[in-house]
């Protein structure tokens, strides 16, 4: 915890530790000594020797009563009966304050209790104030006055004066005095001093987090701030923006209705506008800072303060917002309308005065009649210069009598402008405009630009110090302050216990601190133990993976053990067949067997032998059914074993094929035979079934199906084998 001395008028802090004996409150001729402990507890002398008229002056009489010494014989309130008696005695005695720290406190919360007490003596004799921060540092000081000094007095402006003189409060270019003078404001609740200091440190936003008492803010305050500059830096670069051309975008014909010359009048003035600042700055717009749009701070305040000058030029001071519309504002340009349409579109304050002083306008009815011959003559010779008349009713219609507005240069540059206008006109018929129309749409440019430099360089009203200021503090407190106002006598502490609350707050409490205590153990530099319960863990994978090897072996080795699935050797004749369409081979009954379309031979169910050269659908079927001479399931019918046969039976044997391959196919391309299709005949007989698959262990002239499996193992991503497996 570290504690400084906080310098207002040199405007910096350094450390301090002078309690024991401080030389600021050591006076040679003082005649009370002040001991920071309890009488009898300690041979260390007095920490201040003080005179004790000032505590008489400063009505410090609670102070005297709890911890005066009494001497032999005698009781503090005897003695002590009036200020006249200490002031009496003063001269004859040394008097002795006993102000001891509370009890049953730690070393750490004893300091800050007498740092207060200190502080206490430093406001009486105008001295700087000690803390951990500046803003508890005044907190407490306030407590303190509250509690030693007498009922009745005015302790807030009595540290609201201390403030002034120390120097703390001039919170320009300080961040720590902002800070402080924000932390006390936003304890006890004072509205017009928490913004002057808010408006301070949102224009240091970003110096603040190095200051001490940055911390101790809290959050709400802190993201007000942020937020506020956050704001401020965009406002300002919109207002940059549209004073690079004068407010081009929010005077155009979107939001301003104007008639062509008034227009062209616009552009003029514009146009004027824009060579005097190049006149005056070298260029126009100024250079912008870090790529911004937002003008520098000197600008905007020289600009606004022309402008506002301007302003005063050309106002009418005996209208308000409230009145009703003059009749010379009743017809042409409505002036009244475009500002407050304006104002509304940027949520502006309107100014108090929103009109402008306009011309006379000229009578230009005829003189009488009998009047009109005896001037005829003359009339060449009287009649003055229509231009110096319209000057002269533009001239009359400023506020030329207050002297102090022609000092600005743009004041006197308008009036060239003018002048200009009434002596050189536009020759063009189609941007002739009144004058009196003229004046309001200058008007309106220069009401609507001071407007937006308004808004860049107006400060709170509760802001005192504005000069001098090197930064912008042109904030907005809507919303703020976070906190209702309240009396602060309900927010006064008594020392003790504010003591407390700064104590925890300068010492918070770390996330290891709710932890339970762990004794602090020494490891080598090589873990062995890690290195162990490594080679543990991988022993332990090596197990569990020979263990899934093992049940994949085992899952293997039944699949190796189940039958091989063959289908029987097909039977071959011991001699060649002789095939014949439609008699066969001459011995066997003719069979024929249609099979789809889609049927392929490699859909076969299973591999014609190679020795064998017949390809025929006899052979096929014969060799799957196994079927006898003349079985019934054959569609065919055969007359006899001889090759003869009758045109008949050549006819009945094309009617059977036609009849056969008419019936519903199966899947295998065989035709199913219902007992209600075929009649019985004489060679019927029981059908054969094929021979079941037969189970064998050889793999000599058989079919075989094969089913290759692999099998992979993986360890830490990397292949650690594998295993194929046929079937």
């Amino acid at each position: 915890m570290s504690v400084r001395k906080w310098d207002g008028a040199a405007r910096r802090s350094v450390d301090w530790d002078g309690l024991r004996r401080d030389p600021e409150l050591w006076y040679n001729d003082g005649n009370c000594l002040v001991h920071l402990y309890e009488q009898g507890q300690s041979r260390r002398g007095p920490a201040f020797k003080i005179p004790m008229d000032a505590l008489l002056q400063t009505n410090c009489r609670p102070l005297l009563d709890r911890f005066l010494a009494a001497s032999p014989g005698s009781s503090p309130s005897s003695q002590c009966s009036s200020d006249d008696s200490y002031f009496g005695q003063s001269m004859e005695r040394v008097y002795e304050l006993y102000i001891p720290a509370p009890a049953n406190v730690d070393r750490g919360e004893a300091f800050l209790y007498h740092t207060a007490t200190r502080n206490f003596f430093a406001w009486i004799f105008g001295k700087s104030l000690v803390g951990v921060h500046l803003g508890g540092a005044l907190v407490g000081l306030l407590n303190s006055m509250n509690e030693f000094r007498s009922p009745g007095e005015d302790n807030v402006q009595g540290i609201i004066d201390y403030m002034d003189e120390e120097g703390y409060a001039d919170m320009r270019n300080a961040p720590d005095h902002a800070l402080a003078i924000l932390y006390f404001a936003e304890h006890f609740r004072f509205r017009d001093l928490w913004i002057d200091a808010f408006a301070h440190c949102t224009g240091m936003n970003e110096r603040l987090i190095v200051s001490p008492g940055f911390e101790f803010i809290a959050r709400t305050t802190r993201a007000l701030v942020t937020r506020s500059r956050f704001e401020m830096d965009m406002r300002l670069d919109q207002c940059g923006e549209r004073l690079s051309s004068f407010l081009s975008d929010d005077l155009a014909d979107s939001h301003l209705g104007l008639s062509s010359a008034a227009r062209a009048h616009l552009d003029k003035f514009r146009s004027f506008l824009q060579s005097y600042y190049v006149a005056k700055f070298g260029y126009y717009p100024p250079a912008c800072e870090n790529g911004r749009a937002a003008f520098p701070k000197h600008i905007y305040a020289q600009m606004c303060s022309e402008f506002h000058k301007l302003y005063e030029y050309v106002v009418d001071n005996s209208r308000n917002v409230g009145d009703t519309l003059p009749l010379a504002h009743s017809g042409g340009v409505c002036v009244l309308q475009n500002v407050q349409a304006f104002d509304q579109r940027h949520k502006y304050q309107p100014l108090e005065h929103p009109f402008p002083l306009l011309p006379e306008t000229e009578d230009n009815s005829k003189p009488p009649a009998n009047k009109r011959f005896s001037l005829i003559f003359k009339a060449d010779k009287m009649k003055p210069d229509p231009r110096l008349v319209t000057l002269a009713h533009l001239v009359k219609a400023t506020n030329v009598q207050d002297q102090s507005l022609l000092e600005s240069t743009l004041v006197r540059a308008y009036r060239g402008f003018e002048k200009d206008c009434v002596f050189y006109p536009t020759k063009d018929r189609n941007e002739k405009l009144s004058q009196t129309d003229a004046r309001k749409v200058r008007w309106i440019l220069v009401y609507t630009i001071l407007q937006t430099l308004l808004s860049a360089t107006l400060a709170p009203e509760e802001v005192r110090d504005t000069h001098n200021v090197p930064y912008n503090i042109c904030v907005l407190t809507a919303g703020c302050p976070p906190w209702k106002e309240r009396p602060y006598e309900t927010l006064l502490r008594t020392q003790t216990d504010q003591m407390k609350l700064d104590f925890q707050a300068a010492m918070p409490q770390s996330p290891t601190d709710s932890e339970p205590f762990s004794p602090s153990e020494i490891k080598p530099d090589i873990d062995y133990f890690a290195i162990t319960h490594a080679r543990q863990d991988s022993e332990t994978l090596l197990s569990s993976t020979s263990s899934r090897k093992g049940t994949v072996r085992r899952a293997l080795s039944t699949l190796g053990n189940m039958p091989e699935l063959r289908h029987p050797k097909p039977q071959r004749a011991s001699y060649h067949e002789i095939l014949v369409h439609g008699y066969g081979n001459g011995t066997n009954n003719v069979c024929i067997t249609a099979r789809p379309a889609t049927t392929s031979p490699e859909d076969l169910p299973r591999k014609v032998s190679s020795d064998s050269g017949s390809s025929s659908m006899e052979d096929l079927s014969s060799r799957w059914s196994n079927t006898s001479f003349g079985g019934a399931d054959s569609p065919t019918t055969s007359a006899s074993n001889s090759r003869r046969g009758s045109d008949a039976s050549v006819e009945a044997s094309k009617k059977s094929i036609k009849n056969f391959l008419d019936r519903p196919m199966s899947a295998l391309g065989l035709a199913r035979t219902p007992s209600s299709v075929y009649s019985e005949s004489v060679y019927s007989e029981d059908p054969l079934q094929p021979d079941p698959l037969q189970v064998k262990k050889t793999e000599q002239d058989f079919m075989k199906v094969t089913t290759e499996v692999k099998v992979e193992y993986e360890e830490n991503d990397e292949p650690i084998g594998n295993i194929h497996v046929a079937f």
